[in-house]
């Protein structure tokens, strides 16, 4: 009777105690093992402006009034969006207003093209003008198991690589099978999210591959967080720890008999 409890006992606390370890397979990155997602190249989507965008402008023309006019109308104009200065506001319809010329429809296109429709519609007025435009608020922000926040779009094509780089780090738990972008609509109906598997080599150039503004990237925890590891110490500090709950349970019961 005593060795059928002893049996017991010793398996329920195995069952209970014993941990998962989280594994280098689990966490590495830029691995090219084919049973990992093979994700297809993708050509890059430039970031096209929407309603609600802010837009910051610099105007470069011999004409000293003019630059004075255009380039303080920026600066005076401006308001603060999570601590990024910004100039001109898109409105609901599209559209962007500047000193003495108003409406001029900017959502749809890449901040290149707004640029030049901006700059072609200021030479009526200012024959030499050239128009600089870039987005104020091009930040992307992190969630989950990572270091969240909000962090700058430092370049164009920043790539989720550099984006974790600027975030810190992902903590050990997290599941980086599971990574979720969510990113604006730009026909603005439901935000698109779209989930892949960051340890993959194949994702270097796939649709996933660039962090654009206002993207939100998302860290799961693995599943069954609660019972993981985080290395091979962890691991056996735990199985240690059962042991000698074990041993205490089992000479516990045999008191009791």
């Amino acid at each position: 009777m005593r060795k059928s409890i002893a049996i017991v006992l010793f398996l329920s606390a195995m069952l209970v105690c014993m941990p998962s370890c989280i594994t280098n397979k689990s966490t590495t990155l830029l691995q090219t093992d084919d049973k990992l997602p093979q994700y297809p190249k993708a050509e890059y989507e430039y970031y096209r402006i929407r309603p609600n965008d802010w837009l910051v402008m610099r105007v470069l023309t011999l004409n000293e009034e003019s630059y004075e006019i255009y380039n303080k109308s920026t600066q005076n104009t401006s308001n603060t969006i999570n601590g990024v200065q910004s100039g001109f506001r898109v409105y609901d319809d599209g559209t962007i207003d500047i000193p003495f010329i108003d409406g001029i429809p900017v959502a749809g296109l890449t901040v290149r093209e707004a640029a030049k429709a901006v700059q072609d519609t200021l030479r009526s007025f200012v024959p030499d003008a050239i128009v600089k435009l870039a987005l104020a608020n091009d930040r992307f922000y992190v969630l989950g198991e990572a270091t969240t926040g909000s962090f700058q779009l430092y370049k164009e094509k920043l790539n989720i690589f550099q984006a974790i780089a600027l975030a810190g780090q992902i903590r050990p738990n997290s599941d980086r099978s599971r990574v979720t972008i969510i990113r604006d609509n730009p026909d603005g109906g439901r935000p698109i999210m779209k989930q892949f598997d960051l340890r993959t080599a194949s994702i270097i150039g796939s649709e996933y591959y660039y962090v654009q503004p206002n993207d939100v990237l998302y860290f799961p925890s693995i599943k069954g967080d609660f019972f993981k590891v985080e290395d091979y110490t962890s691991s056996l500090g735990s199985v240690t720890t059962s042991l000698n709950f074990l041993v205490t349970v089992i000479n516990l019961g045999m008191s009791i008999w």
